[in-house]
């Protein structure tokens, strides 16, 4: 998707244009506006912190960029944007104490990032800073994300504390101007949705997705969760061997793979053996920026593709991994069809409103937060607190990848999925690289393992 860009409406308050991804997240926030879609970043501040220059760097970010100052309007009908002017822009900084690490720190985090945004108000970005013993101190920067995607995260990271280093040192920040603007992307987007291009890729989908399975029934939820409160349900952590990380990237090199299509495919492998299931859908967001004029431009450009594998009893692991690669080739080829466009074009061939989720499970690679490091008078680091939101699907997987190093997250909904299996189902997931890395030619499943739906003959693989 590649047009000339023209400069971003003047930000006289005007409406301006909302991307597919901006209109998506206001209907499912006038249907649910609990914070489902907050994102947090957390940050640890050791050493003094200079409250002004922080407070003052908030705003000048949320001032460069118009997705953090966009407002949702519907009062003609349709959902619309205004930009509020970069001078009435207010951000929300809210201060606490804290005795230390410990449950009362949690809910202070918890409650500042689960709190609800006003989109029709703005501005799309607030701040929670809690200060510790010691000269610690939590800054919790919570975004909504309608104006915010996973490649957003480090762009706010390293403006952000840039800003406030310069202004706590009385510096000249000296951040270039953003070369576009997100509005520029969602008039570009607009106009693209009319092309043959589009016409052509939503084609695609509607083939690729012709007859597709039932949701995905991953396991029976617990008789009695062991979760007290919202606080530490609906997640499971767990770690890949240093094994499993070696494998991965043997797997990568014997079979012209990427990190994710091997992770994705011990993912979905990993559901069928446990599940039965032969046809699965499984969605994945991408977020690429879509010229180089946009990669220093926070927004959401993210949207989410719909990856539909064969898990064939008589398959090999090593051609397993060779599918997931190819479907997932294919479904980058075509990743600019917004996901609710593709959603209303497959209805039709399933019954309408009435048919169930095309996707209840989830997949994600993400890279760990890098340290801002030093700034004037402190040190600032990424905090491994983990927000666990109310769930989006049944069951989502977040691998996090650093050197040498893969976690794993499930975020699942307590009330469909219980915690004990996906225990289990972790322990066959962090084997998978090892048998696609030294085992491509041996079976995918064990001997005489039949398939759940193994007669359902699945459509539109083109």
């Amino acid at each position: 998707m590649r047009r000339t860009l023209e400069r971003d409406m003047p930000d006289t308050g005007d409406p301006v244009a909302l991307s597919a991804t901006q209109e998506r997240l206001w209907v499912v926030d006038q249907l649910a506006p609990e914070g489902s879609y907050n994102v947090p970043l957390c940050f640890r501040l050791t050493g003094a912190l200079d409250d002004a220059a922080l407070h003052r760097a908030a705003q000048s970010v949320t001032r460069r960029h118009g997705a953090l100052r966009t407002r949702f309007d519907d009062t003609m009908g349709v959902p619309s944007g205004r930009l509020t002017p970069p001078e009435d822009v207010r951000v929300d900084v809210k201060r606490a104490e804290a005795d230390g690490r410990g449950r009362a720190l949690d809910r202070l985090l918890y409650d500042a990032a689960i709190r609800p945004f006003d989109l029709s108000t703005g501005p799309l970005l607030r701040l929670q800073v809690v200060n510790l013993p010691g000269a610690v101190h939590m800054v919790l920067v919570v975004v909504h994300h309608g104006a915010f995607d996973g490649l957003s995260g480090p762009i706010l990271t390293r403006e952000l504390w840039h800003l406030y280093d310069a202004y706590a040192s009385g510096k000249d920040p000296a951040l270039p101007e953003p070369s576009a603007a997100y509005g520029d992307f969602a008039r570009l987007q607009r106009d693209w949705l009319d092309s043959a291009d589009a016409a052509e890729q939503l084609t695609y989908w509607t083939q690729r997705l012709l007859d597709p399975p039932a949701p995905l029934h991953v396991t029976a939820p617990d008789l009695r969760p062991a979760f007290p409160d919202e606080l530490s349900r609906g997640v499971v952590e767990f770690d890949f061997s240093l094994e499993a990380v070696q494998a991965t990237a043997r797997a990568c090199a014997d079979l012209g793979a990427t990190p994710f299509m091997v992770l994705l495919a011990s993912f979905a492998a990993s559901l069928a053996r446990r599940t039965g299931a032969q046809d699965l859908i499984i969605g994945t967001p991408v977020t690429e920026r879509p010229a180089k004029e946009f990669e220093a431009v926070i927004g959401p450009f993210d949207n989410t593709l719909l990856i539909r594998l064969d898990a064939e009893p008589a398959a090999t692991a090593g051609q397993f991994v060779e599918q997931v690669s190819d479907v997932t080739v294919q479904a980058l080829l075509h990743k600019d069809i917004p996901f609710q466009h593709v959603v209303r074009s497959a209805a039709p061939a399933r019954g309408e409103s009435a048919a169930p989720a095309l996707c209840n499970v989830a997949f994600s690679v993400e890279e760990r937060p890098l340290d801002p490091g030093a700034v004037h008078g402190a040190v600032v680091s990424a905090d491994p607190w983990l927000f666990v939101p109310p769930a989006r699907f049944d069951l989502t997987l977040m691998v996090e990848l650093s050197e040498g190093c893969f976690t794993g997250r499930f975020y699942f909904d307590p009330e469909r999925v219980g915690e004990s299996a996906l225990r289990a189902l972790a322990e066959d997931l962090v084997a998978m690289p090892v048998l696609f890395a030294r085992e491509p030619d041996s079976p995918l499943f064990p001997a005489g393992r039949q398939s759940r739906n193994a007669s359902h003959e699945k459509k539109g693989s083109s």
